[in-house]
C-alpha cells in the first residue's frame, strides 16, 4: 500500500514491513501487535487504510490528525506541515492542514461510507520547537497556526479531538494503530525536534 496518492491510500494489500529496531526501543503498542507492518509517514503525507497497520510519524511544529471508525476498523492519519494551502502542491502530497483534512474525511466518506460523527478524532503536535528569544518566532507561530488550522477544520465538521497533545515546546514521536485506533505519544529530545522541524521548513519553502 502506497500513502499519499487518493487513488493508493484506499488499496487493498498491505504496506510492507519496516526493519523494526531492537525491541527495547519499540513502544508496548508495538509489542503489542507484532504481526501489523509498520510504516513511517512522511511530512506531507496522509494515509487512509481498512487494513490494521501501525503507522509513526515524527512531529516538531507539524500536526498529525488521527481519525478511527471502531465499527469498520478503518483508520487514517496526516502529518501537515502547514495551515493552510498557498500554492498548489505536488501530486499525491498533502503539505496543507486544511485541504488534507477535507481529503480525509471526503475520502472516508465515499470510500467507507463513513460520517464525521461515526470517527474518533485524536489531534498531535504542533510544538514550538524552533521558538527563539523574539516573540513570535516562526517555529512558534507555525505551530500554533497549524493547531488553529486543524481545529477550525473540525469545528466545520462539529467535531472536538477525544485526545489534544498539542503545542508546548518539545515534539513527539507517535505511533498510531489504525485497527483499534490507539495512539502510543513518545516526546523527543528538543534538540532532535528542533533539527527535525528546520529541516521540515526549509522543505517547505521551496
Amino acid at each position: 500500500m502506497e500513502y499519499g496518492e487518493t487513488t493508493a491510500i484506499i488499496a487493498n494489500p498491505r504496506p510492507s514491513s519496516t526493519k523494526l529496531p531492537p525491541a527495547v526501543l519499540l513502544p508496548p503498542l508495538v509489542l503489542s501487535y507484532p504481526d501489523l507492518p509498520i510504516i513511517y509517514l512522511t511530512p506531507g503525507k496522509l494515509l487512509i487504510t481498512d487494513q490494521p497497520t501501525i503507522v509513526s510519524t515524527i512531529l516538531g511544529s507539524c500536526v498529525a490528525l488521527c481519525l478511527h471508525n471502531e465499527k469498520l476498523q478503518v483508520g487514517a492519519i496526516c502529518h501537515g506541515m502547514l495551515p493552510r494551502q498557498t500554492k498548489q502542491p505536488m501530486a499525491g502530497h498533502f503539505p496543507y492542514l486544511d485541504t488534507a483534512v477535507a481529503h480525509m474525511f471526503k475520502t472516508m466518506s465515499n470510500r467507507f461510507g463513513l460520517a464525521p460523527s461515526e470517527l474518533t478524532v485524536k489531534l498531535f503536535g504542533g510544538a514550538s520547537v524552533l521558538q527563539t528569544a523574539i516573540t513570535g518566532a516562526n517555529g512558534l507561530a507555525i505551530g500554533r497556526q497549524n493547531i488553529s488550522a486543524a481545529l477550525e477544520a473540525l469545528a466545520r465538521l462539529g467535531l472536538t479531538p477525544v485526545v489534544q497533545k498539542t503545542g508546548g515546546a518539545e515534539g513527539y514521536k507517535i505511533f498510531f494503530n489504525t485497527g483499534t485506533g490507539e495512539v502510543f505519544v513518545r516526546h523527543i529530545p528538543p534538540s532532535i525536534a528542533k533539527n527535525f522541524a528546520k529541516t521540515i521548513k526549509e522543505k517547505a519553502a521551496h
